[in-house]
This record gives C-alpha cells, sequence and structure tokens, in this order.
C-alpha cells in the first residue's frame, strides 16, 4: 500500500478502520445482546410474577380462576400454577411443555429457594422460566412463569437489523468526510513534493508559501529554510566564481605574455633576469591564491565533518610562523609578550591562520609588531598590534569577507580564512584601531589550565 497515492492510503486506512469495528461489532453484538436479553427476559418474569400475585388476594381456587381469566392473555409472560402432587391448576401447557413436566416438576420440588431461575430446551427452542414456592388453599402449590427464546431472538434481530442499518449509514456518511481529510492532509505535501523537486532542478527562487502552525507547516518552513540557504549560497557561489576568476585571470595572463614576449626573443623588464622575476612573482601569487582557495574548501569540509583535536601552546605555533615570515620585511620589530597557553584545536589550521593574519600584518605594518597572549577567565586572548595606518571604520566591518579590496589594491581569502578558523573553535575574531595603529584580537575558549 506504501505505493499508492497518500490521499488513498489516508482514506484507506480511515474506512479499514471503521469497516472493521463495524464488523467486529456486528460479531460481537448477538453475543452482548443475547445475554443482556436473558437477563432482561428474567427480570420481565420475575416483575411479571410479581404482578401476578400482587394485584389480586387470591384466597380462593375459584377467585385464581376468575383472576386468571382476565390477565392471562394480556402478558406477554404465560404462567402455569401447580400443586406438589402434580396436579396443574392453572395455564394451559404446550405440547413441549407437558413433555418436560415431569423434569419441571422435579426441579420444582427439589428447589431450596423460594424463587429460582431456570433454562430449557425443547424440540427447536429454549424456554427461560421460574419457579416460586408457596401456600394456596392449604396446599404446597408452585408458580411457573416463563418466556420462549422465540421472545429474545426477534428482539435481538429487529435490534442488531437496526443497528446494521446505522453502522451503514455511519460508514457511508463517514467516508465522504474521511476522503475530504485525506485530500486535506496530502494536498500541502503535494505541493512541498512538486516545489522540492523544482528545488532539485535549481528553480529555486520561488518562495514557499506556508499558512500552517502543525507537523506539515513545519515541514514547509523547514523546506523554505532550506530554499532560503540554497539561494544565498547559490549566489555566494556566483560572487566567488566572478571574484575567483578575476583574482586568477591576473597573474595567469602576465605569465603567459611575458613567456610568449621571452618566446618572441623581447624582455619587457629589461633582461632575461627580470622577466622571469616577474614570471616567478606571479605564479607565486597564482600559487598562494589557489592554496587558498583548497584550504577555505578544507575548512569549510571540516566544520562540516568534525575531526578530533589536540592540545597545543599557541605561543610555539607563533614563533614557527614569524621565523618563516621574518625575511620578506626583515626592516620590522617583532615583539611577543606571554608564554605556556594551552589552547586545543587543529595545529596545521592554527597555522595557517597566524600565518594569514601576520602576513597581512608585514603588509601594513611601519616598523612594529607586537604579538600578545594573555589569559582570561576561562578563555586566551591573542592581540596583534602593528603600526601602520589606521583602518576605516566601514572597513573594519567588512575586513572578514571574502575578496575585500585593502588600502593596497590586494584583495583575497587570507582574513576569511582566520575567520573561519577561530569560528571552527568557537572562538572570535575583531579588529580596532588603538594606539596609533591597527590590532587584531582572537579569542577562544580554553579547555585546560595555563602551563606557564
Amino acid at each position: 500500500m506504501k505505493n499508492k497515492p497518500l490521499a488513498l492510503q489516508i482514506w484507506l486506512v480511515i474506512a479499514g478502520i471503521g469497516l472493521g469495528i463495524s464488523l467486529l461489532l456486528m460479531a460481537l453484538l448477538p453475543w452482548t445482546l443475547k445475554g443482556f436479553f436473558t437477563r432482561q427476559m428474567y427480570d420481565i418474569i420475575h416483575e411479571s410474577q410479581e404482578l401476578y400475585l400482587a394485584n389480586e388476594q387470591v384466597i380462593e381456587l375459584k377467585d385464581l380462576v376468575k383472576w386468571d381469566q382476565q390477565k392471562q392473555k394480556l402478558q406477554s409472560v404465560q404462567h402455569m400454577v401447580f400443586l406438589d402432587n402434580g396436579q396443574i391448576l392453572l395455564g394451559y401447557p404446550s405440547a413441549a411443555i407437558q413433555q418436560n413436566m415431569t423434569e419441571i416438576f422435579k426441579e420444582a420440588t427439589s428447589q431450596q429457594e423460594s424463587e429460582q431461575r431456570y433454562s430449557r430446551q425443547m424440540q427447536d427452542e429454549r424456554m427461560y422460566y421460574i419457579i416460586r414456592r408457596g401456600e394456596l388453599g392449604g396446599h404446597q402449590a408452585y408458580l411457573l412463569s416463563y418466556m420462549w427464546e422465540s421472545y429474545q431472538n426477534d428482539l435481538v434481530k429487529t435490534l442488531l437489523t437496526r443497528i446494521i442499518w446505522i453502522i451503514a449509514a455511519i460508514l457511508i456518511l463517514s467516508w465522504l468526510p474521511s476522503f475530504w481529510l485525506a485530500r486535506y492532509l496530502s494536498r500541502p505535501l503535494i505541493s512541498m513534493e512538486e516545489h522540492v523537486r523544482r528545488i532539485a532542478d535549481r528553480d529555486w527562487y520561488e518562495p514557499l508559501p506556508c499558512d500552517r502552525n502543525d507537523e506539515i507547516g513545519q515541514l514547509a518552513q523547514s523546506i523554505e529554510r532550506m530554499r532560503g540557504r540554497l539561494v544565498k549560497q547559490d549566489e555566494a557561489q556566483q560572487t566567488f566564481l566572478q571574484h575567483i576568476s578575476h583574482e586568477l585571470k591576473t597573474p595567469v595572463m602576465v605569465i603567459r605574455s611575458y613567456a610568449q614576449a621571452i618566446a618572441d626573443g623581447v624582455f619587457p623588464r629589461g633582461g632575461l633576469e627580470g622577466s622571469i622575476q616577474v614570471i616567478d612573482e606571479e605564479a607565486e601569487r597564482l600559487e598562494k591564491k589557489v592554496r587558498d582557495l583548497l584550504y577555505l574548501n578544507k575548512i569549510n569540509y571540516l566544520s562540516a565533518h568534525p575531526q578530533e583535536d589536540e592540545e597545543f601552546i599557541i605561543e610555539e605555533i607563533i614563533q614557527k610562523v614569524i621565523d618563516l615570515l621574518r625575511w620578506q620585511r626583515s626592516d620590522l620589530v617583532w615583539n611577543v609578550e606571554g608564554e605556556g597557553h594551552l589552547i586545543k584545536g587543529d595545529t596545521e589550521q592554527w597555522k595557517v591562520a597566524i600565518e594569514n593574519l601576520l602576513d597581512n600584518q608585514i603588509r601594513y605594518a611601519g616598523h612594529y609588531i607586537n604579538i600578545r597572549v594573555s589569559q582570561q577567565s576561562d578563555s586566551v586572548r591573542i592581540r596583534i598590534w602593528n603600526d601602520g595606518p589606521a583602518l576605516d571604520e566601514p572597513q573594519i566591518e567588512q575586513l572578514f569577507k571574502k575578496y575585500q579590496v585593502g588600502d593596497k589594491g590586494q584583495f583575497g581569502l587570507g582574513l576569511p580564512i582566520v575567520q573561519q578558523v577561530v569560528l571552527r573553535h568557537n572562538g572570535e575574531i575583531w579588529a580596532a584601531n588603538e594606539e596609533g595603529g591597527a590590532a587584531f584580537y582572537i579569542e577562544v575558549p580554553q579547555e585546560s589550565s595555563n602551563i606557564s
């Protein structure tokens, strides 16, 4: 059934439940009603006996005969009076009763209670009766009051027939609203399925309307959030491709033009050595851009697939990066404050992040770069300051976005990569103008204590 339309599945389930309950009722009702009507028949017999004996004070046999002639035919319960010697005083027993009169007489004479209930199968029908013992005209007498099973069967059949008609009407009337309910529940799901199919085909610019707050509405809201993120991702990807194509086009163009010029015997930079140096610089620039792109993709992957981290001393990473970058500007004075601060994370990622951040400092610093690592309450803070030009206030907000152009016309992925690494380690990064220069702050939670 799972391959059928959802509306049909819901309707079949509701209709099946209704039909199953109806069949169960029709199977159990006759048995239940039969037991109920059996008890009712005994109650009717008992009440008829009470009425039989209470309406007239019978003293003489002739009074009993006179009363019986007036009342016997008006009762659905039939009565018969007989003495302890077997003589029948009142009543008109049928042939079936006459055949069983001996057993009935034995039951009457042997019963201990003044009133007792019996049932007996007589030929093709069962008789329900009550025998009441008493005194009549100085003799031990017995009042036999009885009803036939046909009365019970007629009641059960009549009532069951009416119940069946009622159940049939309920089923027919309930199937129509159940079909409407099935369509009502499945219609938004069908709409969402069509919308998701369009999203799969990259047609995700039309919003999914949602005016419900139930589970279906929550599903629609989740799909709409997914659609919104896909739209933003698509726009970011388009922007990414535009920027990266522009960023890579320039060094590739320079390398090709210089290579062609050298092949033609022309040296644009005054000689072979100078022209090759330009090609080497542009190739290095191109390599750095490609490396940044690959590393940014790796950071995004690790954010979605966390790996096991390790503890390390951040000052050691900083000092190694300084040793690697110091040669780029030998005129700079480096100062590192702090020692033995532990953080937990990926050492390779932190090395790339510190390298990108310090590379940015080298580009803009005047003469000094100061790095201070300090212990906060439950975190480690890294402050990197240089005496270069102050940052423009609008620029501070845009520093960590991809492809933002700096004062020297360079733009790329260095600072965004730093931000990705810091965010992956649940940290914060920000910049500020301080002490006549620019300062960058990184603060990350520290799970271990200071080991200084």
